[in-house]
């Protein structure tokens, strides 16, 4: 008798939950899509490219001349004393080392400036489907993303085009 009362206690309280849930809403966004047809993703990638086009500028710099002090090492190495090698080689060395630390350094400040560029779209695009999902009563929003998708409900709303238009966006 006990059991068969806790049984119908569980029963009522899952068809309790289940029906809670079925009157959730939940649509899909791809994030992606959404961020790249932003007019701030463009603006910033375009910053970000010319940051890119600085350091590898740099970087080639540096590459050139390594390049002509070891071609002049090659060319000359025979004819030089020892300690004129010795202070040529360490040359070569320090250039070597400086530009590798350079790179390094390079490929930090890049992704600093990327993170830096890309936040404020990133907070744009979150707040704008946030604001969508809250107009269209939404209360779950997955990601769309074919890649990252899991389960596509048949009935799932798209937010995609509701957080373009909200932001103006007409592509």
């Amino acid at each position: 008798m006990k059991i068969t009362l806790k049984l119908a206690l569980a029963i009522a309280a899952f068809a309790l939950c289940s029906n809670v849930s079925a009157q959730n809403k939940i649509a899909h966004i791809n994030m992606e899509e959404l961020i790249v047809s932003m007019p701030e993703y463009e603006s910033a990638m375009e910053s970000l490219q010319k940051v890119a086009q600085e350091l590898e500028e740099a970087i080639e710099s540096m590459t050139v001349e390594f390049n002509r002090k070891l071609d002049e090492f090659q060319r000359n190495n025979e004819s030089w004393s020892d300690l004129v090698r010795q202070s040529k080689n360490q040359e070569l060395l320090q250039l070597q080392q400086r530009a590798q630390a350079f790179q390094e350094q390079a490929q930090e400040s890049y992704q600093m400036e990327q993170g830096k560029l890309m936040q404020p779209v990133l907070e744009k695009a979150n707040k704008a489907v946030e604001n969508v999902a809250k107009e269209q009563g939404v209360d779950y929003v997955l990601s769309g993303n074919p890649q990252i998708l899991i389960f596509k409900a048949i009935s799932t709303l798209d937010l995609l085009p509701a957080v373009k238009e909200h932001l103006g966006i007409k592509k």
